[in-house]
């Protein structure tokens, strides 16, 4: 039943992605809560977007059809970075003068390795597929196929405690390493948020609708807590090596929503910033 269900989606997917634009319609996806990894390898879908692209509705539709079909498994950040991310002030006044890029996003967009030159554009655990790093949401899916064969390297965990009163959340990640592993290994700790409405160029011929003034923007990063790339958690580990680490975040001077908002934590390859494993839980559990 479940591989029916999962070909449906499939199929469903597939007909969004041969489209060049497609407008979305809510809902676009439950939100799933994990706080603890499954037995299986977990993959990163970076999403590369703008509300100033016309092909990025559809992309996002895509991500988030992919995150529903392979759940627990597949995490989307919808990164807000490049010149279809900037706020417009004069063509699309009032609807398009957010500005939801961040400073992480920012670096991410701008890494030469991974070579994000266009809206939409995503990467897959941040490693190649077809020789490529970075690629259009049409090789998504093959992609997150081929990143789920891997190896799994590691189990991960996530413990949030969110202060009211203070508003601020503590996290505790820890990382169990399954087998050993050549190099450095970076943690990097992310806050993400869902449900946020905003102005999207949605140019599809025949659609009487150029603007969606209310899209429902989700997974949308807010940015990292522990630096661009995250911090060093071990050198060579060794399988059964356990890194812990702890961090607080303050929302008290944010507009964000706490309780529409994630910490996603990935570990990576310190050098060549491929992606090992990830997790999400929500900041404030439900």
């Amino acid at each position: 039943m479940k591989n029916i269900f999962r070909i449906a989606l499939l199929l469903a997917l597939g007909g969004a992605l041969l489209q060049s634009c497609t407008k979305v319609n809510e809902p676009y996806y439950t939100v799933k809560q994990v706080t603890a990894d499954t037995n299986t390898r977990t993959v990163l879908l970076e999403d590369y977007t703008g509300h100033l692209c016309v092909n990025c509705a559809p992309a996002a539709k895509s991500a988030n059809t992919l995150q529903e079909l392979y759940e627990g498994q597949v995490f989307v950040i919808g990164v807000h970075a490049g010149s279809f991310a900037k706020p417009d002030l004069v063509h699309y006044k009032p609807s398009l003068v957010a500005d939801y890029r961040c400073a992480t996003g920012n670096e991410w967009y701008s890494n030469s390795v991974f070579n994000i030159d266009q809206n939409p554009k995503g990467m897959v655990n941040r490693r190649a597929y077809n020789g490529k790093i970075s690629f259009v949401p049409s090789e998504w899916n093959n992609a997150i196929i081929e990143a789920l064969e891997q190896p799994r390297v590691a189990f991960m965990s996530m413990n949030n405690t969110f202060d009211a009163d203070d508003k601020t959340v503590s996290t505790r990640v820890d990382t169990k390493f399954l087998t050993g592993l050549s190099g450095k290994v970076n943690l990097c700790v992310c806050v993400i948020e869902d449900s946020i409405y905003g102005g999207q160029l949605n140019s599809i011929a025949g659609d009487s609708t150029p603007i969606i003034k209310n899209f429902r923007f989700m997974h949308m990063l807010r940015g990292s807590i522990n630096g661009t790339y995250g911090e060093e958690i071990a050198d060579n580990p060794a399988a059964n090596t356990v890194a812990t680490k702890s961090y607080t975040f303050d929302f008290s001077s944010k507009s964000w929503v706490p309780g529409h908002c994630s910490l996603i934590a990935f570990i990576s390859d310190a050098t060549t910033k491929e992606v090992l494993h990830v997790i999400k839980a929500p900041v404030i559990r439900p």
